[in-house]
């Protein structure tokens, strides 16, 4: 059985985009793990500025219930998912809890998310009647609200669209920059270090530590190491706090070596500007667009 799941932006997130994770509870959680098999996709979509976009697909590879999942300690160690999160501090909180595991090598975060649209939903066996009554995106909303099952041919039509729609070069609209997923600009980070500082190279992205997960992981031509933490929003003291236990982790298990932390966000809280300008080992890069305008 292949799915298409809608979700919000929820912190910590759900689903885990960067772990391909996702969790569930109840009649949802034994649908989870009564109905897919290893190689089923689940689509998940998410609503942008007004407009619906599908912007991962995970290729199943387990469905586990979370108090195993969490007897694992392979998995609990490793996997941030909130559900396993919530069941090592409080435990068992609802009759059914299960989560989704994506094969890491098949699963996918769009680098550019694939508008849900009239266009697109038409090709699916959704059956969904378009009004005049209704906007498009209010339609498909509401005919998506809940869980979708969707047949093989449909996963094929979305893995073609995905495809195209990143083959399709195209100026990205106000709403759609506003909301880039931090994924995005990681992957930039990773590929140009050089606006970090010179002579980086990049060690790893995404590394599970005790205290969490790194984004991105430098380390500089004397051997230092250089964390990097993307936010999409604003930061406040939450992030400082965040970034220094992953330096303290990392100068634990690196004697000898200078450990530093860079925050790149949208900027910082007014009533934190002081106390983050006194931080000696985390500086604090903003992040920008540049904007380009085209004949109509």
């Amino acid at each position: 059985m292949n799915l298409l799941i809608p979700y919000i932006k929820l912190t910590p997130p759900d689903p885990t985009l960067s772990e391909f994770t996702y969790g569930d509870v109840n009649k949802r959680a034994q649908k989870l793990k009564n109905d897919l098999k290893p190689g089923d996709y689940v689509f998940f979509h998410t609503s942008w500025g007004g407009k619906k976009y599908i912007t991962a697909y995970f290729v199943v590879h387990s469905v586990l219930d979370t108090k195993i999942a969490c007897e694992d300690k392979s998995i609990s160690k490793k996997y941030k998912n909130p559900h396993i999160l919530d069941y090592l501090e409080k435990g068992s909180q609802f009759d059914e809890d299960a989560i989704l595991f994506g094969d890491p090598i098949k699963s996918r975060v769009l680098d550019k998310p694939l508008l849900f649209d009239k266009e697109l939903a038409k090709k699916l066996s959704l059956d969904i009647e378009f009004s005049d009554k209704f906007s498009d995106a209010q339609i498909i909303g509401s005919a998506a609200r809940q869980w979708r099952q969707i047949t093989d041919k449909d996963v094929d039509i979305l893995l073609r669209s995905i495809d195209k729609n990143k083959k399709y070069h195209r100026l990205r609209t106000t709403e759609e920059v506003s909301e880039v997923i931090e994924k995005d600009i990681e992957e930039y980070l990773a590929s140009n270090p050089s606006l970090i500082g010179k002579g980086l190279k990049l060690i790893e992205k995404q590394l599970p530590i005790e205290s969490g997960r790194i984004d991105l992981l430098f380390e500089d031509k004397k051997g230092n190491l250089i964390l990097v933490e993307v936010k999409l929003n604003r930061i406040g003291r939450d992030a400082i706090h965040q970034i220094q236990k992953y330096i303290n982790e990392l100068k634990s298990k690196n004697k000898g070596k200078k450990v530093s932390g860079v925050i790149v966000c949208s900027g910082v809280m007014l009533a934190y500007e002081n106390d983050i300008r006194k931080q000696k080992d985390i500086q604090i890069f903003i992040y920008g667009w540049n904007m380009k305008v085209l004949e109509w």
